[in-house]
């Protein structure tokens, strides 16, 4: 996996991946989730491409490992281009003690374990 990191004139630098990697985004109520591909990350935002229907809801999860530890964020819309979508990351959410995420949380759509019981009931 080939990462180069891009600057811009404003906002953190961003990373960007030269294979997309296979993420998730998943309803913050656990209702839905779909495949997606991440194709940039900075500290306050990242692009996406949707592989599936496009996302209903304004705010979600990203998830970003499929196994071990849970690693994600919560996210809010930036805007949407035909596939392509920039989300900002909501602050001091996603951030737990692992203590908090031992409990397994089954995506009600997918029927896969996707994070744990507590990031579904964040709002």
């Amino acid at each position: 996996m080939k990462v180069t990191s891009t600057k811009r004139r404003k906002g953190p630098a961003r990373v960007r991946f030269e294979d997309p990697l296979d993420v998730r985004v998943m309803a913050i109520d656990g209702t839905w989730c779909r495949d997606c591909q991440l194709i940039d990350v900075s500290e306050t935002m990242a692009q996406i491409r949707l592989t599936g229907p496009a996302v209903n809801d304004t705010d979600f999860f990203l998830l970003i490992t499929r196994f071990g530890d849970p690693v994600f964020r919560m996210c809010t819309i930036r805007w949407i281009d035909g596939t392509l979508m920039e989300v900002s990351f909501c602050r001091n959410v996603g951030a737990r003690p692992l203590a908090e995420l031992n409990t397994p949380f089954i995506c009600k759509v997918c029927e896969r374990e996707t994070a744990s019981a507590a990031t579904a009931s964040i709002t």
